[in-house]
């Protein structure tokens, strides 16, 4: 027969209420936040380069959320993904649009045109990328000569200063909505997997057990193991 004496059998029992108080800091509201930091960082900057991937694939529905030909270029992008809150592990994302800063490019005219006009005068579209995303019509008023290639007929237009110009698809018609729907899919069929496969996960489990395997099992411990790992996957980023 085998026996124990109750004073290891108490000290077994603090070892493991030690153990179970560790493990809770997973679930803590401070473990929560900083893990949601973490995934914040990790989901924004793959959603960046997959739609990069979507917009050499698909140009003309993606083509305004850059700056004039640059399409997948990610310095050159018009959107910025937010970290609106991480309180207590509800992470919440959102997107702004930047106003773009180059100009416009001018139409080539056709090699065969007698057309005498001509467009020297640079302007710059700022809400280029919110306005074609949100395919409401536009109007304005030239100051000058002004050349559009039309997308009913291919051709290159001029108009002519003082006019007013209606535009009913800013972008053409594939560019409504279509970085919101790419976003709204990303992030509900491919966040999660992108987040397992960072392993942040495993190494937050991984980095408590170890905290809590030694002479000093306390689960400060282990609130310490979950903030160091997930800041280095965090890295302080609030916007991308």
């Amino acid at each position: 027969m085998i026996s124990l004496q109750f004073s290891k059998i108490d000290l077994l029992f603090e070892e493991l209420d030690l153990k179970i108080e560790g493990i809770k800091e997973l679930v803590s509201p401070t473990s929560k936040t900083q893990i949601a930091k973490a995934v914040f960082t990790i989901t924004s900057k793959q959603f960046v380069k997959d739609f990069s991937k979507e917009s050499i694939i698909n140009p003309k529905k993606y083509f305004h959320m850059y700056e004039w030909n640059k399409v997948a270029n990610n310095n050159q992008k018009l959107f910025v993904v937010k970290r609106n809150s991480v309180n207590y592990g509800n992470l919440k994302v959102g997107f702004k649009f930047k106003q773009s800063r180059t100009n416009v490019p001018i139409p080539n005219m056709p090699k065969k045109s007698n057309s005498k006009r001509s467009v020297t005068k640079k302007s710059i579209f700022a809400n280029k990328a919110e306005v074609m995303e949100s395919g409401k019509p536009i109007s304005f008023t030239t100051k000058d000569y002004i050349a559009f290639l039309s997308q009913k007929d291919g051709k290159v237009h001029f108009v002519a200063p003082h006019k007013i110009v209606k535009i009913s698809h800013p972008g053409g018609r594939g560019t409504k909505n279509s970085f919101e729907k790419f976003a709204k899919k990303w992030y509900n069929t491919k966040a999660e997997k992108v987040v397992i496969s960072s392993r942040l996960f495993l190494n937050i489990e991984n980095a408590v057990a170890k905290s809590l395997d030694g002479n000093k099992k306390d689960k400060k411990n282990a609130r310490e193991a979950i903030r160091v790992v997930t800041e280095k996957y965090a890295q302080g980023v609030v916007e991308v």
